[in-house]
């Protein structure tokens, strides 16, 4: 069975039944945790191929301003939350585990402290080199030109 991602508790559920024999885990949860926790064997981590900082927040300034008062606002809420994220991992746990169903506190924290924790910059901006690298990978597995650059695609400001 080949399907889309997105229901990972889904997937989890049918790995358990034995339905499935593999399943992608979103890099919201660790996947070392729960494979741990199943008994499982982890085969892959995506982030060990593709490193792209993903979480951002983008205008099109053919319709807003980049320097719209909407969007500097919400440039402030992005940089507080990246804040909490580095100085208070405890409520980034709690969040976390709010956010993903109840999760295991301890099953968070360890996708805090490979995920977020090393991933997510205070001041909101990305590694070009990484997203660079990432944007050349992704574009030779699909057999595509490498139209977007991270100088484009990573313009912050």
């Amino acid at each position: 069975m080949v399907r889309q991602p997105g229901d990972y508790g889904m997937d989890l559920r049918r790995l358990r039944s034995g339905e499935i024999d593999a399943a992608y885990v979103g890099s919201t949860m660790a996947p070392e945790a729960v494979a741990a926790e199943h008994g499982w064997q982890l085969l892959a981590w995506v982030g060990g191929h593709f490193r792209i900082p993903t979480v951002v927040l983008a205008v099109d300034p053919t319709y807003v301003s980049p320097d719209d008062p909407a969007v500097q606002a919400m440039i402030r809420a992005h940089r507080r939350a990246l804040r909490v994220l580095h100085d208070d991992p405890d409520t980034t746990v709690r969040h976390l585990r709010t956010f993903l169903g109840g999760q295991p506190e301890a099953e968070a924290r360890a996708g805090y402290e490979r995920f977020i924790a090393p991933c997510f910059s205070t001041d909101g901006r990305a590694d070009r080199t990484i997203g660079a690298a990432g944007i050349a990978a992704i574009a030779a597995e699909l057999g595509v030109p490498e139209t977007v650059g991270a100088e484009e695609f990573y313009c912050t400001g």
